[in-house]
Order: structure tokens, then C-alpha cells, then sequence
């Protein structure tokens, strides 16, 4: 089923249940997050409605570091933000914008964070022809951009990149995971292990990413 059609569904999904009385707010680590609705994407069908404000507090944490943004996501829900953006498909004319491949990106660093929202996924995955290790090259060369102290958070979906799901699944002593799944058609998300999301389908039973990974990984 094409992307479009996704969407159709999500809103079907959605619509069915919106008569049922939601939380608004979800939990993660001990923090209480509000879930997050805006046009773009429309973010409350899919998995945005959690990433974006996890993202947000991750920035939040941390509001003098030099930052760099793989994938040009939070400039569309926050005109004010000015770090550096890398997206291999951006013709968007922003100012500290790079219309670069981010396994080859080096302009700016080092950066103490470095952020990704719902990007990871695609890398080598989308290429034609497909290339399976291409997520491994870049999560290490993106880690080379960090200085000593810094970090790279990333939020993913289960599912969707084997070769991504294959680099959390062993990543150990790499990097440190939180995960959130999806548990109903109001499109809530609950905090669950690793190890109960792993197997977690793309678009199966709910539109997107039925559970996510929030990834942090520190400098070699």
C-alpha cells in the first residue's frame, strides 16, 4: 500500500476512535511528555506525535551545544531553529542547510549533539541499489563528528530498515535504547523493552511505526 494511501487509512483508523477520550500525555524514562499535533505530516496519525517533543527536550537539555540535524524535520514545526540541517534531498533554501549525504558530511564539526528524527531509516534502505550497509558507515562516521563529550540521538521506527534494526538489535555497549509502542487506534504510546518491540511490524496492525527507538550513541 502506497504512502498516500497510508495516510487514508491512518485518518480511518483515527476517525473510528476519535469519539474515545485519549491521554494526553505519554511517559518515557520517568518524563511526562505531551503528545504533539501539528498539520505538517499531520503529526497525530503516525509517529511524530512522540518523536517531535522527545527531540524538543532533548534540545531543550542542552540549549548551548552546537547541533547538527540529519534530516530537515524540526525547522518545519520551529521557524526559530537555526542549527545546521544535512539532507541528501533538500531543496528547501534555509540558511545552514546542506543538501549533502550525511555518510560523507563534515562541514561544521566537531558538534556536542547531533540530532535525527525518522531519517536513519531510509539510508541505504531507499537507495537504488539498495545498500545494506550503508546505515552502519554512517552512524559510525556521523560519530566522528561528535567532540569528546558529545551525542547522537536518533528516533527510528521498528520495522521497517532490517539493516537498522539489525545495528539497535546489536548494539550493546554501542549505544543506549529507550523504545515506545503503539497500543490502540487513538495512536498512545507506552514505554516497552527492546526485546518486546524488536519484531514489531511496519504499518502492522496500526498505520507507520507501530514502536520506536530512541537511540543515544557517545563518541568512540
Amino acid at each position: 500500500m502506497g504512502h498516500k494511501r497510508q495516510y487514508i487509512r491512518a485518518a480511518g483508523v483515527w476517525l473510528a476512535s476519535a469519539n474515545r477520550r485519549g491521554k494526553p500525555t505519554f511517559q518515557l524514562a520517568g518524563q511526562t511528555y505531551s503528545y504533539f499535533h501539528h498539520p505538517y505530516n499531520v503529526t497525530w496519525l503516525n509517529e511524530r506525535r512522540v518523536e517531535v517533543p522527545i527531540m524538543r527536550e532533548v534540545l531543550a537539555r542542552e540549549p548551548d551545544a552546537r547541533t547538527l540535524e540529519i534530516g530537515n524535520v524540526l525547522p518545519h514545526y520551529d521557524k526559530s531553529i537555526a542549527h545546521a540541517v544535512v539532507d541528501r534531498y533538500e531543496r528547501q533554501s534555509r540558511e545552514n542547510t546542506f543538501a549533502e549525504d550525511a555518510e560523507t558530511f563534515t562541514h561544521g564539526s566537531p558538534y556536542d549533539l547531533i540530532v535525527s528524527i525518522s531519517t536513519f531509516e531510509h539510508i541505504g534502505y531507499e537507495d537504488v541499489p539498495r545498500d545494506d550497509e550503508k546505515i552502519f558507515r554512517t552512524v559510525l562516521h556521523v560519530r566522528d563528528l561528535l567532540s569528546p563529550h558529545g551525542s547522537l540521538v536518533f528516533t527510528a521506527p521498528v520495522g521497517y530498515s532490517p539493516s537498522l534494526d539489525a545495528l539497535v538489535d546489536e548494539g550493546d555497549g554501542f549505544l543506549e535504547r529507550l523504545c515506545l509502542r503503539r497500543v490502540n487506534a487513538n495512536n498512545e504510546w507506552v514505554e516497552a523493552e527492546w526485546s518486546d518491540v524488536r519484531e514489531t511490524k511496519f504499518h502492522q496492525p496500526y498505520p507507520f511505526a507501530n514502536a520506536i527507538v530512541i537511540a543515544r550513541v557517545r563518541p568512540r
